[in-house]
């Protein structure tokens, strides 16, 4: 089972503003319009790729930033595509109902994980205004995927993209899963020592896994197996900010290749099919 951990939803102008768009597609040198994920054309790249399933964000960043692909939004699609899409509501934790909301998402629409934004919404992941969210999240027993690190976003806080920040939720919240995504890119040590101190807390390789030389990815990832943890590491492709296939191609040179790993050892068959989409669907709570 192959499962691309981290896969946006969302239109143009319907769900993002034109600036927003037009700030986030300049990373990768795109138009603001090729933000719009169309479902047919992203089915037919996870077939093409032999992707089985997405996880698919919806995406909470209106108080600050004018972005919102909304839970029921994305709950429509994987009420289409059951066997392809399993969906994650979003909240922003400054409203006071973002805990009813959770709950709301999982009871109702049947999304079986939260994604929030903290600094694209100027706010640390520790901040107490998340922790009705988290405390629903940790009750429905789903997982909760943090966009940690950096990002194009201009008017995202920059004081909240360290992935350090993400301790004290960590500690206060023991039975609560984490995924920070991208590892926490460019505080990837940051995210590994993390990991190791706190075994609620996982990590995603979209961006990082991608942009990042291949070499470079190797070494990470040995260094996250020597320090016990790589079995907490899921690989997505951020999508449509990162390709599907080609990456997909890159892993599998990973667990082939042995000059690429400091250690001469690829990554087994075992470690590679848990990141490739066992760990993801060890994080997930029974169809709700």
């Amino acid at each position: 089972m192959i499962i691309d951990s981290h896969c946006h939803a969302g239109e143009y102008l319907k769900h993002f503003p034109e600036s927003f768009a037009t700030g986030m597609m300049a990373s990768i040198h795109k138009p603001p319009e090729a933000i719009t994920t169309s479902i047919p054309q992203l089915l037919a790249e996870m077939d093409a790729a032999h992707i089985d399933q997405a996880f698919l964000l919806a995406f909470d960043a209106q108080r600050t930033l004018g972005a919102k692909v909304p839970n029921e939004y994305v709950a429509e699609i994987c009420r289409r595509y059951p066997d392809r899409f399993i969906g994650f509501g979003s909240v922003d934790g400054m409203h006071p109902d973002a805990a009813e909301t959770v709950h709301y998402f999982v009871h109702e629409l049947h999304l079986r994980g939260l994604k929030i934004a903290p600094a694209y919404l100027r706010l640390s992941p520790a901040d107490p205004c998340w922790y009705g969210a988290f405390s629903a999240a940790q009750e429905a027993g789903i997982p909760v995927l943090v966009h940690v690190g950096t990002t194009p976003a201009k008017d995202a806080a920059k004081q909240y993209f360290s992935p350090t920040l993400m301790a004290k939720a960590a500690q206060d919240f023991p039975r609560l899963n984490f995924i920070m995504a991208h590892m926490g890119t460019p505080w990837v040590t940051q995210c590994i020592d993390l990991m190791v101190k706190h075994p609620n807390l996982y990590a995603d390789l979209s961006i990082f896994g991608w942009y990042q030389s291949i070499n470079t990815v190797a070494k990470t990832l040995e260094t996250a197996r020597q320090r016990g943890v790589l079995q907490r590491i899921l690989w997505g492709t951020d999508q449509p900010w990162g390709p599907l296939g080609v990456f997909k191609e890159r892993m599998e040179r990973l667990r082939n290749d042995t000059e690429l790993f400091p250690q001469g050892q690829p990554l087994t068959d075992e470690e590679w099919t848990n990141i490739m989409g066992k760990t993801a669907l060890r994080l997930l709570p029974a169809q709700l």
